[in-house]
């Protein structure tokens, strides 16, 4: 009589490590896509609700970024002492806590702690998860990782707009981050489930610590970010402060940058950057990232400040255009293969992004969703056309090793170009704001007929509804304000799509010369 062999049950642990752990891997992925791509649509509403200008919320954004890049750096020293498993889930938990934390804030200051200590904790999830796909799936088993990985990808960025506007529009700005929370638990369990113990090393066998290097790294980039916050108040070349603090930055970089290179146990190597593919890799990256953060951000003010959309009404049409949009992610995992020179994918991508910005410059400020589906649509196509292929020709000439620290390089870059990129735009949008708001308000005076005119039909038209001569009046020039106000951000969220066409095309340009992309 033949022995059958045991079957596992068909809830084991067992079962769920072999068939769920690259979907452990997406969801965790997810979340941190999820997380920036809900700050930066919903910029404007957070900062509201702590009572602080957009650009006062700009420090909460370097704060992730400063300390989301120390987590990567430091993500391999965590990992050597208590393994994969115990991090992910470790790291999920603590990231929760902080989200608790940011829904609870109260000030601009008490949010950028809590965006940091958030940072610190997801910031490295999108690189170790990936560097898990890469270590522990044979090449025949890596597709369809990969295939999951980048599904959730498209995914939660597409849902944040259309998840978060109904939090905002029911709630208020608060549930933005308390949602999070409780899946980041549900998520520290997956991963104690699913992920696998390894990782982990003898003591012996364990890297160094590198404190000072690494406390000097967190002051250059502290001191750069402060810089980068301030020369919009100061002038750089009047102010031996920002001067002074600026060299410190570059000479300390410049000093990590040289003991990490000639150190034979790194934090991260740097000896990647010596490829050519790679260096133009990380470039298009950095040119995506930006291009992808300014695009998410204006859409936001141009729909609700400038057109006067209700945010649940922006969020459902951004994330339904988004999801429409992230169905190609389907054909393009099918045929790209067919398409042997991605160079052919990538110049097009960033003239579909100029494209999509200049569509948005042709708006009036009466427009109605349907003329804002196709650029909307062109943009969730970003992803495919520019992001994927870049991939692909950036980390393919990678052994495992120099893989996994390649991979945290570029999500480094991810971390400082989503914080640039939302710093400039700020910086931007405040001085055009301005710029308008200007020159609007010169034209709201008592010797413009036109202002006179408007003026005194609102005030019949209160009036008509029964209201009292001087309440009228007032109704009238609170209206006026508004208008004012509205025509200001809309005008800015053009200049804003022009500035991004600029932008785009430095990026086409750059990859259609490029000679080590084909």
């Amino acid at each position: 009589m033949s022995a059958t062999s045991p079957r596992a049950p068909l809830f084991s642990v067992e079962k769920l490590r072999s068939d769920f752990f690259p979907w452990v891997l997406a969801v965790v992925t997810g979340l941190d896509y999820f997380d920036n791509a809900t700050f930066s649509f919903f910029t404007s509403y957070i900062a509201g609700g702590i009572n602080a200008s957009p650009d006062e919320l700009v420090w909460a954004s370097s704060a992730y970024a400063i300390a989301a890049v120390l987590g990567i750096l430091q993500q391999q020293w965590w990992v050597e002492r208590f393994g994969y498993r115990r991090y992910v889930a470790g790291c999920m938990l603590l990231y929760s806590a902080g989200a608790v934390a940011a829904a609870l804030c109260e000030s601009s200051i008490e949010l950028a702690f809590a965006r940091g200590f958030q940072g610190y904790f997801i910031g490295p999830m999108m690189g170790t998860c990936r560097i898990l796909i890469q270590m522990s799936f044979t090449p025949q088993q890596r597709p369809a990782a990969t295939r999951a990985f980048l599904i959730l990808i498209v995914l939660s960025s597409a849902f944040a707009p259309l998840i978060g506007g109904q939090l905002v529009a029911h709630f208020d700005w608060r549930a933005l981050f308390a949602c999070t929370a409780p899946v980041g638990m549900l998520f520290a369990v997956l991963a104690m489930l699913a992920l696998p113990d390894s990782g982990n090393r003898l003591p012996e066998e364990r890297g160094s610590a590198h404190f000072w290097p690494y406390i000097i790294f967190a002051f250059a980039q502290g001191a750069l970010q402060i810089v980068m916050q301030q020369v919009r108040f100061q002038l750089f070349s009047a102010s031996p402060g920002l001067i002074l603090l600026t060299v410190a930055g570059i000479v300390a970089l410049a000093w990590f940058a040289y003991h990490q290179w000639h150190h034979p146990t790194p934090l991260v190597r740097l000896h990647a950057l010596c490829e050519k593919v790679f260096q133009v890799g990380l470039v298009l990256y950095m040119f995506y990232y930006y291009v992808s953060t300014v695009f998410s951000y204006l859409i936001s003010r141009f729909l609700e400040s400038g057109l006067g959309y209700p945010v649940e009404n922006t969020g459902q049409l951004v994330g339904i255009t988004s999801l429409i949009s992230a169905s190609a992610l389907f054909i393009y995992l099918r045929y790209a293969k067919l398409l042997p020179r991605k160079k052919w994918i990538i110049v097009p991508g960033f003239a579909v992004a100029a494209f999509a910005a200049a569509w948005m410059t042709r708006m009036s400020p009466g427009v109605g969703e349907a003329a804002l589906i196709v650029p909307l649509l062109l943009r969730g196509l970003l992803l495919l056309f520019i992001v994927l292929p870049v991939a692909n020709l950036t980390f393919r000439i990678f052994a495992i090793e120099e893989f996994t620290h390649g991979y945290r390089l570029k999500n480094i870059v991810r971390q400082l170009t989503i914080s640039f990129a939302t710093a400039s735009v700020i910086i931007v949008e405040q001085h055009r704001q301005a710029l308008h708001q200007t020159r609007l308000a010169e034209f709201v005076n008592p010797y413009n007929p036109a202002f006179q005119g408007s003026l005194a039909a609102l005030t019949n038209s209160f009036a008509a509804g029964g209201r009292s001569p001087s309440e009228a009046h007032s109704l009238a020039v609170v209206e006026i304000s508004r208008t004012v106000m509205q025509q200001a951000s809309f005008l800015t969220s053009l200049d804003g799509f022009y500035f991004l066409i600029g932008i785009a095309i430095c990026g086409g340009i750059f990859a259609a010369w490029q000679k080590q992309i084909d």
